[in-house]
């Protein structure tokens, strides 16, 4: 009987609690309500973040291709003017870039442009241009000019450049490539858009204009070394021709001095042959003759073309043609008239498309959710607390 008791007892006490609540439901629906009033009054306050995700892509084949190929001919002239003067040897090396696997070569000078359009951007300094000339941050709001560039500048450094990741599927067996991105937080994705833009369109002026200063650099480098060239030889050959008057000199004075012995000997004509001493190579000149000696002497007073008996005297003058003849200079700069770098055409070192920017917003459903459950715990909580005051009151009138 006790225990049937206690079921009874506990079964009611259910029915009771079920009840309790029931009868305190608009008690809950408030408090619901409270919570959901609370969470929508938090984000009311809160500005709508997003982050913005954009990729940084290389540029298009086509493009590629008309800047490889001016690369390649200042590539080729300075390996001409680093390699041997000799114009045969320049002919040589001057195509070698050119002829290794071209698919490797190209990708390389890809990825050399677009490194320098990322290391550009994580200069910062084109962002903070940007943020100030579409106010991303309103000058009003800062006390003096100093703590409003100092805010630029903090929130240029919380733009993100980061790497391409590769993710790897296992059971595919395929890898895909990402390429880098510019992420960034903020609320107003039509500025941010605009940023994007003009900072694309500032970095590849910054990139373009550094790879002409490199070019214009190469030229006055490669022009310096073509006039350097051109002085060692002319010295080359202005010092062959210098020994070539001394040697002369000695020459005619050796042989003056050899036909006055054989003319105080009488020796007349050539008697080495009839002579009979041991080592015929060590005989003394005179022996040759005084004939012999002074029409040797008269022909070398007699030659009109010097040049002719020069020892490579004309290797020399082969080489400074080479040098004077070389087209390499004007080539270039031809070519750089009508190129990429030419300064009415545009040129891209990568970009950015801010139309196809990813824009990640924060999810507050998930708040309002959780809301909705602490809102509804709060409100039975309430109900079930205050109906067993309620109840202990009744009990304690009872017994009183």
């Amino acid at each position: 009987m006790v225990k049937n008791s206690k079921i009874d007892n506990d079964e009611i006490n259910l029915i009771e609690l079920i009840y309790s609540l029931w009868e305190g439901k608009w008690k809950i629906a408030v408090a619901v309500i409270i919570s959901l009033i609370a969470v929508i009054s938090y984000q009311s306050t809160k500005t709508k973040n997003f982050t913005a995700i954009t990729e940084i892509k290389p540029i298009s084949i086509s493009e590629l291709n008309k800047f490889v190929e001016l690369d390649n001919l200042i590539t080729n002239a300075n390996a001409n003017a680093n390699a041997n003067a000799n114009a045969n040897a320049n002919t040589g090396t001057g195509t070698i870039d050119i002829v290794n696997v071209e698919g490797k070569i190209n990708k390389n000078k890809s990825l050399r442009l677009l490194n320098i359009y990322i290391n550009v951007l994580n200069e910062r300094s084109v962002f903070e241009d940007a943020i100030r000339k579409f106010n991303l941050l309103e000058a009003s709001q800062y006390n003096n000019e100093q703590e409003y560039s100092e805010a630029i500048i903090r929130l240029a450094s919380s733009v993100k450049i980061l790497s391409p990741s590769v993710s790897a599927n296992a059971k595919k067996g395929n890898l895909e490539t990402s390429y880098h991105t510019i992420n960034f937080t903020h609320h107003d994705t039509e500025k941010w858009k605009s940023i994007l833009r003009y900072v694309d369109e500032l970095v590849n002026k910054i990139v373009k204009k550094n790879l002409i200063d490199k070019y214009n650099n190469s030229l006055s480098s490669l022009t310096d070394k073509k006039k350097y060239q051109l002085e060692d030889i002319s010295i080359k050959i202005n010092n062959a021709l210098n020994d070539y008057e001394r040697e002369i000199n000695d020459r005619l004075a050796y042989l003056e001095e050899q036909s006055a012995i054989a003319k105080k000997l009488g020796i007349s004509k050539n008697t080495i042959e009839v002579q009979t001493f041991g080592n015929q190579t060590d005989l003394p000149f005179y022996l040759r003759g005084y004939e012999a000696i002074d029409k040797e002497i008269e022909l070398i007073r007699l030659r009109k073309d010097k040049k002719a008996f020069i020892k490579r005297l004309f290797e020399l003058e082969k080489e400074k043609r080479a040098i004077e003849q070389d087209k390499t200079l004007e080539r270039v700069k031809l070519a750089l008239q009508p190129s990429l770098l030419a300064n009415n055409n545009e040129f891209y070192a990568a970009s950015v498309n801010a139309i196809r920017t990813k824009f990640e917003y924060k999810d507050y459903k998930k708040l309002s959710v959780l809301a909705v459950v602490i809102g509804l715990m709060a409100g039975i909580f309430y109900v079930l607390i205050s109906n067993a005051f309620q109840s202990h009151r009744v009990s304690r009138k009872k017994t009183n």
